[in-house]
């Protein structure tokens, strides 16, 4: 085996383990984020209280992800990326224990952080690691396994829940988050750190220096991450569990079964953002994404609310990886993070305000407007992409 060989294989060892630990910390993600909500409900905490709880997170996260992208180009992403681990592994454990609103609006926040310091440092580190050459392929990976590891999570979190109950649910899922750093560790990653560029707090906020396809990311962004937080992050569950009497099993397999939609594309086409234009992937699955959701609000029946939520997955899966490759590529290489990170600033904001409307929302008139709104909101983001996105054919 000569050398280059040699470190072809050192390279994909090292990226397989940092698969691995994300997959982990994706599954328990996907099961708490069904569990939670339903949690939340069965301790009798309020619609409103519950958006308040979801919102919160998204003030301190919008500002230390921005730290943390612009700093981790300065000093490496390892240190960060195993943060985030240690961070879900504690506030997991004190979910088990916690009864009162305060507390899980301080674990959910402590949550949050970690997904905002994963997320900040995560592609950028998946960048430094992959051969340039190998990227494109990594990327399409990468995509499948944010799908699947959590709508394996999704799939099986009623049935966890109906046979070890909540306690023990969530201190599974925060051995599962443990492991995955340890995993990360052994990969032992070598320390990327950009040449000649120094951490200023004046970069963190400074849009005037993205791509202008980088600020129109960060208007689609907001504008999906507003759409999602009204009707999927917490309201869903709710919906299925509320209007149609489905149970926590029954929930967590169909929410896992959309997710798992959404990588389905990516696995069997794996050069589909190669061989196709990604705007026009995007403009094609967020077109469709936000149709089904909008037929979502008029379903008669549970079957067929499923139905259009699993093809609404399927259809996502087509503008995941397309928004992916675009934000890899308008990223300048010596500010990855913060460039990336702040064009994805709109998702925590979007994230803080819908939130709080879901609550008010649909407390005031129940669940299926909320879907109208969303779909709507999805397929203008379709036609921004399409519009707006510069260089691609």
């Amino acid at each position: 085996m000569n050398l280059k060989e040699c470190e072809q294989m050192k390279h994909k060892h090292i990226i397989l383990l940092v698969f691995a630990s994300i997959f982990l910390i994706l599954f328990s993600g996907g099961i708490v984020s069904v569990i939670l909500p339903l949690y939340l409900n069965a301790l009798g905490i309020s619609l409103v209280s519950m958006g308040l709880i979801f919102s919160l997170a998204p003030i301190v996260g919008i500002f230390v992800k921005s730290v943390v992208a612009v700093h981790s180009d300065v000093v490496g992403r390892k240190g960060y990326f195993s943060l985030a681990f240690l961070l879900r592994t504690v506030s997991y454990g004190f979910y088990s224990i916690c009864r009162v609103p305060i507390g899980f609006a301080i674990l959910k926040t402590l949550d949050s952080l970690s997904q905002y310091t994963r997320n900040a440092v995560e592609l950028p580190l998946l960048v430094d690691i992959s051969p340039k050459e190998t990227l494109g392929r990594v990327l399409g990976v990468y995509w499948a396994i944010l799908s699947v590891a959590s709508a394996i999570g999704l799939f099986i979190s009623g049935v966890i829940l109906h046979l070890i109950g909540y306690f023990w649910l969530f201190l599974l899922c925060s051995l599962i988050s443990f492991t995955g750093l340890v995993l990360f560790r052994i990969a032992r990653i070598p320390t990327f750190k950009a040449k000649n560029v120094h951490f200023h707090l004046k970069k963190l906020f400074n849009f005037k220096e993205l791509s202008w396809n980088l600020k129109v990311v960060f208007i689609i962004r907001f504008v999906m991450s507003f759409g999602f937080s009204l009707a999927e992050l917490f309201a869903f569950p709710l919906f299925l569990q509320q209007d149609f009497n489905a149970d926590s099993a029954f929930i967590g397999m169909a929410i896992g079964l959309s997710s798992l939609m959404e990588g389905i594309p990516a696995l069997l086409w794996r050069k589909m953002t190669e061989t196709h234009s990604p705007v026009k992937l995007y403009f094609l699955g967020a077109g469709l994404t936000g149709l089904a959701t909008m037929l979502m609000s008029v379903t008669p029946d549970l079957i067929s609310t499923i139905s259009l939520y699993i093809l609404s997955g399927l259809f996502w899966g087509f503008a995941g990886p397309a928004n992916m490759k675009v934000l890899a590529e308008s990223a300048k290489s010596s500010d990855k993070a913060r460039d990336i990170t702040l064009s994805g600033l709109g998702n925590g904001i979007g994230i803080m305000t819908g939130s709080i409307m879901s609550g008010v929302i649909a407390h005031v008139a129940g669940f299926r407007p909320l879907f109208i709104i969303t779909g709507t909101l999805y397929s203008t983001c379709a036609l921004i992409f399409l519009l707006g996105i510069r260089g691609y054919k």
